[in-house]
Formats: structure tokens, C-alpha cells, sequence
């Protein structure tokens, strides 16, 4: 079963594959250290995306990169579609802008604090989390795009199928122009 997911996981077209890759890079990073050093007294921490200060906003960007990729993973499974298809690609850059906005946040929030405590540094967890949150959210604006354009071509394209009872019109030969000379 789990083989029979990725190959149609691998099915996908390539944005798709983007987008979903990098929201399960930012939904990893987020447990991957985020904030640690040497404390007062000397003591070393280590704190991840669901600890320190910062957890509840760490908690839901893993909530919304998890919502993310089961907006296209529960289908693939054979689930129902959590989201309509027409508000799939909305609602996925509605929640990647979200999470890529709260880890602009968490970021500041946490290089404000670096700078008060010198020994403490911000470490690649976050890196991870932004990164990931950031190309999610650009290919989550694309395929957002790329459905808007989809829609509008669909209003404006007046071509009617022609159907098979109409014959076509009867080739005539082309006429001679020389005959007038």
C-alpha cells in the first residue's frame, strides 16, 4: 500500500511534487533544534520548534504544513478530498502563507532574543522550517496561478465541437484567374 502511494505520489506533476516536498521539509524541521547555546550559569539547551517560548507558534506551523500535505495525500490513498477541488490550490497558499508568515515571526522573535543572550544562536531547524515554507508557498502561488489562468481561458473559449453528423463543406477547385486576362 505505502508503494502503491509513492508511485502515485511520483505521478504528480512536478509543482505538485515541489510543493508537497518542500511542506514535509518545513513540517520535519520543526523538530529539529531551532534555538539552543550556552544559558545563564553556564548551562547548555537546546531548544526545538515545540519547545522554548516559541511552541505554540511552532505547533501551528506543524499543523499547517501537516494540513498541507494531507490535502494531497488522503486523496492519493484513496481518502476523500479534505478540500474541494476548486479551493484545493486557494486554501493551500491561504495555509502556506500563513506558516512562511508565523516563521518570519518566529524567526524575529528569536534573533531579538540571540542578541540579548550573546551565547544563545538560532540553528538549522529553523533554516529548514523557513525554507520550506517559503518554496511552498511560491509553488502554491503558482499552481494558484496556473488555476485562475485555467478558469479564465475556460470562460472565454467559445469553440464548439464539431460534431460528427455535419459533414464538411465540399472541397472546390481552386478558380483561374487567367481566364479574366
Amino acid at each position: 500500500m505505502p508503494n502503491r502511494a509513492f508511485s502515485k505520489f511520483k505521478a504528480l506533476p512536478l509543482e505538485e511534487q515541489i510543493l508537497n516536498g518542500a511542506s514535509i521539509a518545513a513540517f520535519v524541521s520543526v523538530f529539529f533544534p531551532w534555538v539552543g547555546g550556552e544559558w545563564l550559569g553556564g548551562k547548555v539547551i537546546t531548544y526545538t520548534g515545540l519547545g522554548f517560548f516559541t511552541s505554540f507558534i511552532g505547533l501551528t506551523v506543524l499543523l499547517l504544513n501537516a494540513y498541507i500535505i494531507l490535502i494531497t495525500l488522503v486523496p492519493l490513498t484513496g481518502g476523500p478530498q479534505i478540500v474541494k477541488r476548486g479551493n484545493k490550490d486557494l486554501v493551500r497558499l491561504l495555509a502556506a502563507l500563513l506558516s512562511s508568515l508565523l516563521t518570519v515571526a518566529i524567526w524575529s522573535v528569536l534573533t531579538k532574543f540571540t542578541f540579548e543572550f550573546s551565547r544563545l544562536q538560532i540553528h538549522f531547524g529553523l533554516y529548514g522550517t523557513l525554507v520550506g515554507s517559503i518554496i511552498c508557498s511560491l509553488y502554491s502561488l503558482l499552481l494558484y496561478k496556473e488555476a485562475g489562468k485555467s478558469a479564465v481561458k475556460d470562460i472565454f473559449d467559445h469553440s464548439e465541437p464539431q460534431s460528427s453528423s455535419i459533414p464538411p463543406p465540399p472541397s472546390s477547385q481552386p478558380e483561374d484567374h487567367n481566364i479574366y486576362k
